[in-house]
């Protein structure tokens, strides 16, 4: 058994606890929690820390497939323009070359104090990764297609969710974007998910351009679209912006992960709550940083907070996997927000929507969520800074 004390503990489902003793066994099952009161007079085996104890992280949106594409994809171009040169590199990928950088950055996000993931997969590169890591993976097979193939694009992601599952994997088909899965898709994706109950994802107004080709079949995107081939001689504007475009072709009793919302407003969110049941709003700062020069506006979450997760996105759109940096540049987005509310959006939240909760997302008895040191924290207003670093106890 060990025993670990820091300055405080924040286990999420409570407030914080000054000088708090966590006692876990070999296996990292949490056996006790005591609340010294601040005054600490054990010393008997304890491991003492300078800093905070936090739970293990959620990463809610990442796609490790494309970890190869660190540092090659050129920032600020705007989503069409990045989805662009995306393509052109997976087409030169090599194989051996995409496995060894899941396998590295499978291990630096273990590193980085993450315990569990939210993973975008468009193929079964990842699955072996997955099979032999240490962090929890929910895998989002994702489905794309705008021609008339529904049943043929369809047919081929059941296959690779199957690849998945037969492995113990948990895994669920999911649309990619409003604008790039057709009607038909759509019905058939929603359809087993509401058979199957699963968890669903869907990248949601990441552009302003998605939008605008909602409304008006114009812009950049339509653009990219024409450009690389795309038919959309039978795709017809709605007149609405993208996410009252397809609510009606999801279903709304299901987990569903809306994934970066940086062109939403405060009553799509509010009407996406009252419509959908088990909604939450996946922020991804960094990358939407990275591609769009825009961050999410966190003014309209704050009141849904406990709707909130944090994802990194992937290292085509970011420089790290590190929940630790999304949530320094919250508090850089948002000047006044507590370290409590970033980290209930980097930790419960996320375990909650992959209703893994009984064992991640805060530190209770009987839990096994893994726990992070952070160093370099302010303390005189409990928050987190540039300088803070993180380190995994457990």
């Amino acid at each position: 058994m060990r025993r670990v004390v820091a300055n405080y503990i924040f286990p999420v489902s409570q407030p914080p606890l000054k000088n708090g003793i966590v006692e876990f066994d070999d296996s990292g099952t949490i056996l006790n929690i005591i609340d010294t009161k601040g005054n600490l007079t054990e010393s008997g085996s304890l491991e003492y820390y300078n800093g905070v104890l936090v739970p293990g992280f959620i990463n809610s949106h990442c796609h490790l497939e494309l970890s190869e594409l660190k540092g090659k994809i050129t920032p600020g171009l705007t989503l069409p323009d990045f989805v662009s040169e995306m393509i052109a590199y997976k087409k030169q990928s090599d194989s051996a070359n995409v496995l060894s950088a899941m396998v590295l950055h499978d291990d630096l996000m273990r590193r980085n104090g993450i315990v569990a993931v939210a993973d975008i997969a468009n193929t079964n590169r990842s699955i072996e990764v997955k099979y032999n890591s240490k962090i929890y993976y929910h895998t989002f097979v994702e489905a794309l297609g705008l021609h008339g193939n529904a049943d043929e694009v369809f047919s081929t992601n059941l296959k690779l969710k199957n690849q998945f599952a037969e492995k113990g994997l948990a895994v669920s088909i999911v649309p990619h974007a409003p604008y790039s899965v057709s009607d038909d898709l759509f019905r058939q994706i929603s359809a087993l998910a509401e058979k199957e109950i699963s968890i669903l994802s869907i990248h949601m107004q990441e552009s302003a351009f998605e939008n605008e080709m909602f409304t008006s079949k114009k812009g950049k995107l339509v653009d990219l679209f024409t450009r690389i081939g795309i038919d959309l001689s039978n795709w017809l504007p709605t007149g609405k912006n993208s996410f009252e475009s397809i609510a009606d072709r999801l279903p709304h009793h299901n987990i569903i992960f809306f994934v970066h919302n940086l062109y939403s407003s405060f009553q799509e969110i509010k009407k996406a709550i009252k419509d959908f049941k088990n909604a939450y709003f996946v922020l991804c700062p960094l990358s939407n940083y990275f591609i769009e020069n825009k961050y999410p506006n966190l003014d309209i979450f704050l009141p849904f907070s406990e709707k909130v997760l944090l994802g990194t996105d992937s290292l085509a759109s970011n420089t790290s996997l590190s929940i630790l940096e999304e949530m320094k540049a919250i508090i850089i987005i948002k000047s006044g927000i507590s370290f409590e509310t970033v980290l209930q959006w980097a930790t419960i939240n996320g375990a909650k929507a992959l209703q893994i909760e009984k064992v991640f997302g805060s530190i209770e008895v009987g839990k096994k969520p893994g726990i992070n040191l952070i160093t370099d924290f302010d303390f005189t207003n409990m928050q987190i800074t540039e300088k803070s670093k993180l380190s995994v106890i457990v």
